[in-house]
């Protein structure tokens, strides 16, 4: 059911088989992942796509959770969740969290001021494909 959210997650994060430094600076692996003292990953090796999808299966279902927390599934349209998803993905349930004009017109089913609050962002400033894209698919709901 939510192969279509991770294939969307991948395309926006792409997949690194190396630790990087995101446009932040942060240390980073494979779909995304921010590197954590605990993960034990290496700089400068070479890791298999078995190990990236590992990390990617964690971090979505954890995206997954931030998503419910932040917005019952059931009380919103099938493809706006997917947004939300792809948001907590990238942004984690703390600075989701903050979107609360979004939330507002999310809980009203009010897909185009959802959108434009998206867009209305630092969020839509430092990755602005990414939402500009996101809020496209939400005010076309």
């Amino acid at each position: 059911m939510y192969e279509e959210i991770k294939q969307q997650i991948i395309k926006h994060e792409g997949k690194i088989n190396k630790v990087y430094k995101d446009h932040l600076g942060n240390a980073t692996f494979g779909v995304g992942h921010l590197v954590l003292p605990t993960d034990d990953l290496q700089e400068g090796v070479e890791y298999h796509d078995t190990k990236i999808m590992e990390f990617f299966e964690r971090d979505f279902d954890q995206a997954l959770n931030d998503a419910r927390v932040f917005i019952k599934e059931e009380n919103v349209s099938p493809i706006a969740f997917s947004c939300i998803v792809n948001m907590a993905f990238q942004l984690g349930l703390t600075r989701l969290s903050k979107f609360k004009k979004f939330q507002y017109h999310l809980n009203k089913c009010d897909y185009t001021s959802a959108s434009d609050e998206m867009l209305d962002s630092v969020w839509a400033k430092q990755t602005p494909h990414r939402a500009e894209e996101l809020a496209e698919i939400m005010r076309s709901i």
